[in-house]
């Protein structure tokens, strides 16, 4: 059998250690059956944090290697540019 996790957002994951809150999620259904969920999120960034924008995933999982993705941008732009630029570019 198995078992469902219910979280309510506003809730707060560490995806490669930084925090990722998480503010709703919706569901689609495409004319097709098919099921996507948009996500709105909020990456905390050292103390900095980004502007909330969408992610749509179609399961957890999906959602998870997105938002890695998207760290994995800032930490590249850290590495390139500075950790001004990274302030500048998610405030």
């Amino acid at each position: 059998m198995e078992r469902s996790t219910i979280q309510v957002p506003p809730f707060i994951i560490l995806v490669d250690e930084i925090p990722v809150t998480i503010y709703e999620v919706y569901k689609s259904v495409l004319v097709s059956g098919d099921v996507f969920y948009h996500a709105v999120i909020e990456i905390n960034y050292k103390g900095i944090r980004s502007k909330r924008y969408t992610i749509d995933a179609k399961d957890y999982n999906s959602l998870i290697n997105k938002v890695k993705v998207e760290i994995d941008k800032i930490k590249f732009i850290e590495y390139s540019f500075g950790i001004n630029e990274v302030r500048r570019l998610l405030s």
